[in-house]
């Protein structure tokens, strides 16, 4: 059985870009470099709509709720992609750590 990493993501939680955190555009696609390892983590579809609202002032809610005015999708759809994307954001040191 998985564990839902997601369920320590609340609506009032604000994520906060890694210090060193480097961003380009490569070939169309936002390409994120981790200041924890130096990996790479590509940012296509979903993903770089949330990393532009990662400013650390908007709250997940505040996020989701943005990308819900912006885009239509299936109920749901943008806040569970936005809340896993924030997830695999913090597990790649891009986003400060959100504890246990």
């Amino acid at each position: 059985m998985t564990k839902d990493t997601t369920a320590n993501i609340t609506d009032d939680l604000v994520p906060v870009r890694a210090s060193g955190a480097v961003e380009a555009e490569v070939d169309g696609e936002l390409i994120l470099l981790s200041p924890s390892d130096f990996s790479y983590f590509g940012a296509a579809g979903t993903g770089a709509p949330v990393w532009e609202l990662v400013d650390g002032q908007r709250s997940v809610g505040g996020i989701v709720a943005e990308l819900e005015a912006k885009y239509e999708a299936p109920e749901g759809v943008i806040r569970a992609e936005t809340l896993e994307f924030i997830e695999a954001l913090e597990a790649a040191g891009l986003v400060e750590p959100f504890g246990d």
